[in-house]
């Protein structure tokens, strides 16, 4: 399965968030540079990290986000369900509209029954859990935060 882009940059901003030292807020620029993305897509992707309440903004002077109690137990698949914007797997559209097939399509079903497989698969997983220490020290070390969290 293939995740969006949005999804992704999502992800490894919790991954950021959750391995930052304990009460550290993060720009949005430190979270673009953190995980390699443009300001702009890591921007939307706060906002709406802070609207499922996984991340906690603020603005201003000392402003910055940083993980809620939530966060640091959400999980992989949780996370993405609520990412994902595309819903259907398939694209069900030709260049001369709906697909032929679609009214009593069986490959429709059968690929949302492995979405679904895919996210409940990754809810096993917990962000948190994912990066590694060398990681972590990378990261941070390159945005001029640390020492990381072990």
């Amino acid at each position: 399965m293939k995740i969006s882009a949005f999804a992704d940059v999502g992800l490894r901003v919790m991954m950021a968030l959750t391995s930052a030292p304990e009460g550290t807020q993060m720009t949005t620029q430190q979270l673009a540079d953190a995980v390699g993305s443009p300001y702009h897509h890591v921007s939307k992707t706060v906002t709406r990290l802070g609207e499922l309440g996984v991340i906690r903004t603020a603005r201003g002077r000392n402003g910055g986000s940083s993980v809620t109690e939530e966060g640091m137990s959400a999980t992989v698949g949780g996370v993405l369900r609520e990412l994902e914007t595309r819903l259907d797997p398939a694209e069900c559209l030709s260049p001369r509209g709906n697909c032929p097939l679609i009214g009593d399509c069986q490959l429709r079903f059968a690929l949302r029954r492995a979405q679904e497989a895919f996210y409940r698969d990754l809810e096993s997983i917990v962000i948190s859990a994912l990066p590694s220490r060398p990681q972590r020290e990378t990261v941070f070390a390159s945005i001029g935060i640390g020492p990381p969290a072990p």
